[in-house]
């Protein structure tokens, strides 16, 4: 019975360990999930995608795949690592804005979905 009184309180706490806490596993969760499903197969299948992938910016479709995949490869490991992680936001924001107004505009929320999710 102790037990559970213990878990109850301490689940509906709001102190500065369990805000620390909660934000870590968020970031972290967050950072994995950019990292293992957007990032990590970019890099596999780099050659493959390099010449159909969506060139916003009119660079070449090779260095806009270059500069996404650093944002969700790169920066998230770095994310997930704790390392540079405010410098680490700033190309995964800048990748989430293009990816939701910019490559999927015009072809409405549905679309917009994951990429507007990952940016808030």
């Amino acid at each position: 019975m102790n037990t559970l009184k213990y878990l109850e309180k301490s689940i509906w706490t709001s102190s500065e360990k369990s805000i620390s806490l909660s934000l870590l596993i968020l970031r972290i969760g967050i950072s994995f999930s950019m990292f293992y499903l957007h990032g990590y197969p970019r890099i596999i299948n780099f050659s493959e995608i390099s010449s159909e992938f969506a060139d916003p910016l009119g660079i070449s479709p090779a260095t806009s795949l270059s500069l996404v995949l650093f944002a969700e490869f790169f920066c998230s490991l770095f994310l997930i690592i704790g390392l540079f992680t405010r410098w680490s936001c700033i190309p995964l924001i800048i990748t989430m804005i293009v990816a939701t107004w910019v490559i999927n505009g015009g072809k409405g929320f549905i679309y917009q979905e994951k990429s507007f999710i990952y940016f808030c």
